[in-house]
């Protein structure tokens, strides 16, 4: 009973949620949105260059530091492959950021994600001797399809039903926003539920590298982007959007694409312990951002 109620969510759930979520981002979306971030588009290619290298890269150092086994590798770096999603949008609200650019980076990589997560995902497994393990088998091409329709098209559906229907997406915009996320966290619980032998792990090395991925990529993200003169909100902005990746992308090629269980452990406890340093950042920058206003109000 358990593993068919684990097959259900995995195989249907999980890929319907996902999709949905992609679906209100796309109604989110105007082309104009491309077009006035393309005008300035310094922040942007910033941002996308920290997303698409560092976050890789620091998973690499990570695994390699924390000496973690090859699945548990594999799913780290998987993770590390993914976009931001409506999570890093939500915290981006919440630390008062750019909420217009949080949306058009996690569009643009959720956009290029069908090509760039099962090419550099197999880049990956040969690079770390797995080649031949029978976990790491993923077909390119249709790995490229079942990403493909389960996050680009629907985001291109939800622009084009915005550009034909604007005042009605619009209308309908929080109902689907309100619907996945509970969508999502009942997903994410029904996966806990059907696998409580992961429960453990998550204070374990596994969790750990899971806490220090996510701090990690919320540090250097925010100082490199202050040192190259990202006014504060982008900034934040582009810290949360490193920061902050879609588990239910990873858990989704982990076990709809790959059909590997295993892979989709490090998504997993990624999906609850994220959540302890993004809060604790924005707390950090919302504070931050008080103390300041009255050395600024002086000067």
């Amino acid at each position: 009973m358990t593993a068919m109620i684990a097959q259900i969510v995995t195989q249907i759930m999980l890929p319907i949620v996902l999709a949905l979520v992609m679906l209100g981002m796309g109604l989110s979306l105007k082309i104009k949105d491309f077009k006035a971030i393309l005008s300035d588009p310094k922040v942007t290619i910033i941002g996308l260059l920290l997303q698409l290298l560092l976050l890789p890269i620091l998973a690499l150092i990570i695994i390699n530091v924390f000496s973690l086994n090859q699945i548990a590798a594999a799913g780290l770096f998987l993770l590390a492959l993914c976009p931001g999603g409506a999570t890093s949008n939500l915290f981006s609200f919440i630390a008062k950021g750019n909420l217009a650019l949080s949306v058009c980076l996690t569009s643009i990589v959720s956009m290029l994600s069908p090509f760039i997560i099962p090419i550099a995902f197999v880049g990956f497994i040969h690079y770390s001797g797995s080649a031949n393990n029978q976990y790491f088998n993923l077909p390119l091409l249709p790995a490229i399809k079942q990403l493909a329709l389960v996050t680009l098209l629907p985001t291109v559906i939800g622009m084009c039903i915005r550009y034909f229907a604007n005042e009605w997406s619009q209308s309908i915009i929080p109902v689907i926003k309100k619907g996945s996320t509970i969508a999502m966290l009942l997903v994410v619980s029904a996966l806990v539920l059907t696998n409580l032998t992961l429960v453990p792990s998550m204070f374990s090395l596994q969790g750990g590298a899971v806490i220090t991925l996510c701090s990690l990529a919320l540090i250097i993200t925010y100082f490199i982007a202050g040192k190259l003169n990202v006014n504060e909100t982008d900034r934040k902005t582009m810290a949360i959007e490193v920061g902050v990746q879609n588990a239910g992308t990873a858990m989704m090629v982990a076990f709809t694409v790959m059909h590997q269980p295993a892979l989709a452990t490090v998504p997993l406890m990624y999906g609850l312990l994220m959540n302890i340093p993004a809060f604790i950042f924005v707390y950090w920058v919302l504070n931050k951002d008080k103390t300041a206003l009255p050395i600024n109000a002086k000067t």
